[in-house]
């Protein structure tokens, strides 16, 4: 009797089955190719419903909170892993792990406001600034990543700043002005990509102008402050020929500022600049103008006709990345601007979509987080 019984309840179940549908329509599967590099993604974009937004569809969903034990854990275990494996052109497989389970802490949506974290960022950033103020580079160069799309860069003769920053307004979590002095101090001239806030800071910019450090700005940059707007210098943006920068020291920069664009309206520099040793690196701020005919492509594509270029430093979420490489076809590709803790979830841009947006482009690329550094030795070409 249980045998028809067993039976008589199968049918039934088959009976169901076949006239109910087995998904219901909200949950249809998504389609994706996983050939798209996900980029100019719309926040409001198809996705499936186990990720809060289209953008982060290739990146774990993020933690709403998480408990304060796991999350200085966490960040011991990537300082632990970041210390013994360090920056390197062939990178060991747990440093990439390392970097993920960075992106899980500092994708909590409340990560900017924890203790935790906003200690973490100081600590790295204070580290970095004594290594800075006591390192010497007789050959090659050193860049080291600072916040967001920050970098220093040091030769023999001459550092660099790009993009300095403080940190976030989120309180506790920004650098102190003394930090920021002593940064200055150490710089010969301070790069500002754009007028937004976390490429842009007026104090920083001040600490350089106090110390006859010029400060480089695209035209749109603090018009309607007067004193900063006669104090800054202005070079014509252009694709050439390139021009000379006399710094305080005595050395001179060679220069071009590139016309890029963030959207239509924001004037971005990308800025190429080339060291008395020779070495020429471009950091291209948020260039994320139009791919069309006629756009700033045009002339992206013919920087590494123009230029032997070195180290290229781009924003990792920039449209056309790839093509971006490949039109400068620098020797080195750092990327800048993951993990603005200024930004929304969606928008706080992670490790893990740089090493998925870097992986079919086949260049030599380093991802770094804050306050690392990377030696670089130029390559047989």
């Amino acid at each position: 009797m249980s045998s028809k019984l067993s039976f008589r309840s199968a049918l039934f179940i088959l009976a169901l089955l076949a006239t109910e549908p087995l998904i219901p329509a909200q949950s249809q599967p998504f389609h994706f190719d996983p050939s798209d590099p996900r980029e100019s993604v719309p926040d409001d974009g198809p996705k499936p419903p186990f990720v809060s937004s289209a953008r982060r569809l290739l990146t774990a969903p993020e933690l709403k909170d998480a408990p304060d034990d796991w999350i200085s854990n966490s960040l011991d275990w990537v300082n632990f892993i970041l210390t013994h494996y360090q920056p390197a052109l062939v990178e060991a497989p747990v440093r990439r792990a390392a970097m993920i389970r960075l992106d899980d802490v500092l994708h909590i949506e409340s990560a900017p406001r924890k203790p935790i974290v906003q200690q973490y960022y100081k600590a790295r950033l204070e580290a970095a600034l004594r290594e800075i103020e006591t390192t010497r580079v007789p050959t090659g160069l050193r860049i080291w990543k600072l916040y967001n799309h920050g970098f220093f860069v040091r030769t023999a003769s001459v550092s660099i700043a790009f993009d300095i920053v403080p940190g976030t307004r989120e309180p506790g979590f920004a650098m102190p002005q003394e930090w920021i002095e002593r940064l200055a101090a150490q710089a010969d001239v301070l790069f500002i990509s754009h007028q937004h806030g976390d490429h842009a800071n007026p104090a920083v910019a001040r600490a350089f102008l106090a110390l006859r450090k010029p400060v480089v700005v695209p035209d749109d940059v603090w018009t309607a402050e007067p004193t900063l707007a006669k104090a800054v210098t202005r070079l014509s943006r252009n694709t050439g020929p390139a021009q000379t920068l006399p710094l305080a020291n005595g050395r001179n920069l060679t220069v071009v500022p590139y016309p890029g664009h963030q959207g239509p309206r924001i004037l971005v520099n990308v800025t190429l600049v080339t060291t008395p040793e020779g070495f020429t690196i471009v950091q291209t701020g948020d260039q994320s103008g139009s791919e069309a005919p006629g756009s700033d492509f045009d002339w992206l594509a013919q920087i590494g006709r123009d230029h032997k270029v070195d180290i290229l430093m781009p924003n990792c979420w920039a449209n056309g990345l790839g093509r971006m490489v490949r039109g400068v076809n620098p020797a080195l590709v750092i990327t800048g601007h993951e993990n603005e803790m200024g930004h929304k979830v969606d928008h706080r841009e992670d490790y893990t979509q740089t090493y998925t947006r870097l992986f079919p482009i086949r260049y030599p690329a380093i991802v770094m987080t804050w306050g690392e550094s990377f030696h670089y030795q130029r390559p047989v070409r």
